[in-house]
């Protein structure tokens, strides 16, 4: 029943891998195919006790002793000046500029070359100066239409003066004409408050009802003379009319006495009459003035006052509305001006620019000297851009000829990502030449790039590699830009350490131990451990000096010779021999027509998923990398130091490393790479024994003292 649950369980978590089809013969493969990697790894186990249980030649063992450990990051790199003038092209065309003429590389520019103005390099300035050509003609035109533009400003100007004088006056006698009419006094009142006044009839009509009651108010004005004027008509009127009475009174005495005739009494009745209508008229007038005429001259005289100041205000923002019109032709014309100004000279500058003199003495390198050069020529070559020579295109800020102060020169590595944070700034180092091998040079770390090389992850974007500089102590004749050489910067040394290779540390259980050779056999021991290079690692605590350490430690913690395997493992192998009919090493027990080479059972994960090594126990990860520390040493160290960081990042990392071995498995070459090897032929899967291989570049040097 327990070994139901676990089957049961099996299913459940295979059932959740994606694309599974939960089906008999798919469980039935998936199941067999975890058999025969578990059961190879038990294989591996049982030599690898066995081998070490029964050997204990000096081969198969290390004495632990003490020693100097030195840690080192050894990188190839080139020579460069660590100062030099640099002429770049400064042409600012979206397009890239030719190089018509360039001296020769290697040619030492003396200073009677600088003197006479020695040319370096001339770039082609043809379709400059086209476009110089036709910015001038346009340059001319705009200076005209400025002058256009800044005489009819002052135009304006005097313009607006005029306009504005001339509605200023027509206020004025606006103002006067109705002080003239109605006197200052009640012009005063008039204008006083007029701006309020919603209705000039209502307005004016209390101050004309006043000059009804006290005609005198209008004193001094035209309004009193025609006043007064009317006022005379009226006494002249009545006395005119006294008189023709008085007359015809005396003219009618006579007619009765005979005295005058009937004509003469009848001339004196109509002067009287016609004096009487003359008095009537002077009293009309005069009502009517007041009444109707001076009201009308006083309302108009005030509303000529009022639209002379509403035409003024007009004025003022008509002439600053044509004021600003030409102020902004004016504007628009020296900005444009000052624009193609600047066109013209900035197009005169890069004329100049396309022929660069020598400035200071020196010998002629082309591009930067350095190793970014290399690759902006690999990026060029096919598209004519890039390489420093005569036809080429060249783009903006681009260094085209380097001279280098050879009084300090430095040497120019790129360092792995795996080993930057080993390098520090001051870190003494020693320089070989390639051309020069018995000659040792000194200098120090002075530069570690903060970011990767961009130009080296062109190439390879999985690389990442930080630029660093090493300054070369001294000054050495025989050093050339550009020469080729070997870094060894020294990161940490101790002395007297207690050290082991650094294949004999395994992780059991996710500790570190090793495997003391004793008269018993290999007993585990714990160890902590410090630093360590490519090849040996410090041994901390846990170990004595003398100590015998198995070379090959066992790949599970078995002091038998039998495979420590699980419940669960042997369930499922047993699951498997009963399915397919196979024994412990999936050979001949099973029938003739059913035995599987080892490509075919590489074959059989085809489609299923990979194992997870999140489900794997710690013993199987410590066999797994066990494996691993043989057959590729330096992701071994790589995966051992993010273990002890970063658990999960370490099982991700690793399942990669499962997932190849897995493809090669299926491809019938068996695992490869991740620390199994297997044949195509025959039933089971060997571990590769040997020499430990290196990775495909040396990054350390190691001085072991008694090695």
């Amino acid at each position: 029943m327990k070994n139901q649950k676990k089957n049961w369980s099996l299913k459940n978590r295979y059932r959740n891998m994606p694309g599974f089809v939960l089906n008999k013969k798919r469980i039935l493969a998936v199941l067999i195919f975890i058999a025969v990697v578990l059961l190879a790894l038990g294989l591996v186990a049982t030599t690898a006790n066995t081998k070490s249980a029964n050997s204990s030649s000096a081969s198969d063992t290390f004495i632990a002793k003490l020693g100097d450990l030195t840690v080192t990051v050894t990188e190839g790199g080139s020579i460069r000046a660590r100062n030099s003038i640099e002429y770049k092209c400064q042409v600012e065309r979206r397009s890239q500029t030719m190089i018509l003429k360039i001296v020769p590389g290697g040619t030492y520019v003396t200073q009677e070359d600088v003197d006479n103005g020695l040319v370096l390099v001339e770039l082609d300035a043809s379709t400059l100066k086209d476009n110089l050509t036709r910015e001038e003609i346009q340059l001319s035109s705009d200076q005209q239409n400025l002058t256009e533009a800044q005489e009819s400003y002052l135009i304006q100007v005097k313009q607006n003066e005029s306009d504005v004088a001339a509605a200023e006056m027509k206020v004025r006698f606006a103002l006067m004409d109705l002080q003239k009419y109605m006197g200052s006094e009640l012009a005063e009142r008039l204008t006083m408050d007029v701006n309020q006044a919603s209705n000039l009839s209502e307005y004016i009509a209390p101050i004309v009802g006043t000059v009804r009651d006290d005609p005198n108010l209008l004193l001094g004005s035209a309004a009193s003379q025609q006043l007064k004027k009317l006022q005379d008509d009226i006494v002249l009127a009545q006395g005119s009319l006294t008189t023709a009475e008085a007359t015809l009174a005396g003219t009618e005495r006579l007619h009765d006495a005979n005295y005058v005739s009937d004509l003469d009494l009848q001339r004196d009745r109509l002067s009287v009459t016609s004096r009487r209508f003359a008095a009537v008229s002077s009293d009309v007038a005069l009502d009517l003035f007041l009444k109707y005429d001076f009201p009308k001259d006083a309302e108009q005289g005030l509303s000529n006052y009022i639209e002379a100041g509403r035409a003024l205000d007009r004025k003022y923002a008509e002439c600053r509305s044509r004021l600003a019109q030409a102020q902004a032709k004016l504007s628009m014309a020296e900005q444009k001006l000052k624009t193609q100004e600047e066109y013209v000279n900035d197009l005169r500058k890069q004329i100049e620019y396309c022929t660069i003199k020598a400035r200071a003495p020196g010998l002629v390198v082309y591009g930067a000297g350095d190793s970014g050069d290399a690759f902006r020529a690999m990026r060029g070559r096919g598209s004519s851009s890039g390489v420093i020579a005569e036809g080429e295109t060249v783009s903006e800020g681009q260094t085209l000829i380097s001279m280098p102060n050879t009084a300090e020169m430095v040497a120019e590595i790129s360092v792995h990502e795996t080993e930057v944070d080993k390098v520090r700034l001051g870190q003494p180092a020693t320089i070989v030449m390639d051309a020069f091998p018995d000659t040792i040079l000194q200098g120090k770390v002075i530069e570690v790039g903060s970011l990767p090389d961009e130009q080296r992850g062109w190439m390879n974007p999985d690389l990442k590699v930080y630029k660093t500089l090493v300054i070369i102590e001294g000054s050495h004749d025989f050093l050339k830009t550009r020469m080729s050489c070997r870094v060894t910067v020294f990161v940490e040394q101790l002395k007297n350490a207690l050290t082991l290779p650094i294949q004999v540390v395994a992780y059991r259980g996710g500790k570190k131990v090793c495997y003391v050779s004793t008269p018993n056999g290999p007993e585990e021991r714990e160890v902590k451990t410090g630093i360590f290079n490519d090849m040996f690692v410090q041994i901390v605590s846990g170990l004595q000096e003398g100590e015998q350490v198995l070379m090959n430690p066992p790949l599970f913690s078995s002091q038998s010779s039998a495979v420590a395997m699980s419940e669960e493992q042997q369930q499922l192998l047993a699951t498997a021999q009963s399915q397919n009919g196979s024994g412990p090493n999936g050979t001949a027990d099973a029938p003739a027509g059913r035995q599987r080479t080892g490509r075919q059972r590489g074959q059989m994960g085809m489609g299923m998923g990979m194992p997870d090594v999140n489900d794997m126990s710690a013993e199987m990860l410590d066999g797994m990398m066990q494996m691993l520390s043989r057959t590729n040493p330096e992701k071994f160290q790589e995966l051992e130091k993010l273990r002890s960081e970063d658990e999960a990042k370490f099982k991700t990392e690793l399942q990669k490393e499962v997932q190849s071995a897995m493809k090669k498995f299926q491809q019938g070459g068996g695992f490869q790479g991740g620390g199994l090897q297997g044949e195509g032929q025959g039933g089971g899967l060997q571990r590769q024994d040997g020499q430990q291989q290196q990775g495909q570049r040396q990054r350390s040097r190691v001085s072991q003292e008694g090695e």
